[in-house]
């Protein structure tokens, strides 16, 4: 069997069940594949197309002949075609998952991905606003229609997708906290589909401020206005970012805004995204430890916090350096 045939056998699987399940030809049937399970749509799509690119370049390769050299020769090919390291990495992982579960059912007696170098991606250092360019931007975002989305999530860190899934039972406005338990996001083939975050330090509870909890309060009081306005043209649907007539917005459309409004107002390069980067680096700036700032942003790892913003810690480290002076300092130094 190649790997073509193999990888599209898998690809097939998981565009049309909830549980991707590999065909294993020794077994005549379909072998369940244990990362399968709750896999969202989204994600089944990222693999999917990994798989169709492994397709075109191992698809003529069988898989008992594969070996290291020619997963490492398609790399290089993915590189020079323009893909980049993350996207190669990414696949690299798809493509060593699937082998490690053809191991698994007897299919090949090794996985040759274990013995490849993946490229590795440049991390790149996370743009972060200053809160004067944060309140030009705010300014220049008066009058949109999407103010209030910008705002909570300059406020909160939380995620485009986040904010879009975000409804009103999610929210207690007296005991200033939210869950962040749902995702709506535009998947290519799907439209637009509501999932839940993807790990579970993801599904979190974040606590408001109370200019969170302000513009909370503002946009309830103004949906409750768009919905008398409606009649009976009105969507129920508990989201709290709809369009007038009750329907959640696009959350492409944040992003689309986010970009008009920054090129209008002749701001600094910057993403919507970076609307969490800026909520992050506020916190770290201001000494908030990054454990605390990783459950905010709902970081699978502290390292990934640490390692994201990076570029902020040395300045922390300066501080905590001058506080241990403050508290142990006189002391050593009495004591020569």
């Amino acid at each position: 069997m190649s790997v073509g045939v193999i990888l599209q056998n898998l690809m097939e699987c998981w565009s049309r069940i909830p549980s991707p399940r590999l065909y294993c030809p020794q077994r005549q049937g379909y072998a369940e594949s244990p990362h399968s399970a709750n896999i969202s749509i989204r994600t089944r799509v990222g693999y999917m197309t990994c798989i169709k690119r492994f397709g075109r370049y191992l698809g003529t390769v069988t898989l008992q002949k594969l070996r290291p050299e020619h997963i490492q020769s398609a790399y290089k090919v993915m590189l020079d075609s323009g893909l980049s390291a993350r996207t190669v990495l990414h696949s690299h992982r798809v493509l060593s998952q699937a082998l490690k579960d053809a191991v698994k059912w007897g299919l090949i007696i090794y996985n040759p991905a274990d013995a490849v170098t993946p490229p590795r991606p440049e991390r790149k250092e996370a743009v972060a606003w200053d809160s004067a360019t944060i309140r030009r931007f705010m300014d220049a975002a008066a009058g949109s229609r999407y103010r209030d989305a910008f705002r909570l999530a300059a406020l909160t860190g939380m995620r485009r997708s986040e904010l879009a899934g975000l409804k009103w039972p999610d929210i207690d406005l007296k005991s200033a906290r939210l869950r962040v338990v749902r995702t709506r996001q535009r998947v290519a083939g799907h439209g637009i589909v509501e999932g839940q975050p993807k790990t579970h330090r993801s599904r979190r509870s974040v606590a408001l401020s109370p200019s969170a909890v302000s513009v909370l309060s503002s946009v309830k009081t103004r949906q409750i206005e768009m919905r008398l306005k409606a009649g009976p043209a009105w969507k129920q649907t508990d989201y709290v970012f709809t369009m007038d007539n009750g329907v959640p917005i696009d959350p492409d459309k944040l992003s689309h805004e986010f970009r008009h409004i920054v090129n209008e107002a002749e701001l600094p390069r910057g993403t919507f995204h970076g609307l969490r980067h800026s909520f992050a680096t506020a916190l770290l700036s201001a000494n908030v430890h990054p454990a605390v700032v990783q459950s905010a942003l709902g970081h699978s790892s502290i390292t990934l916090t640490i390692d994201t913003y990076s570029h902020v810690m040395p300045g922390l480290e300066e501080a905590a350096a001058r506080s241990i002076d403050d508290v142990l300092g006189d002391a050593v130094a009495g004591n020569p």
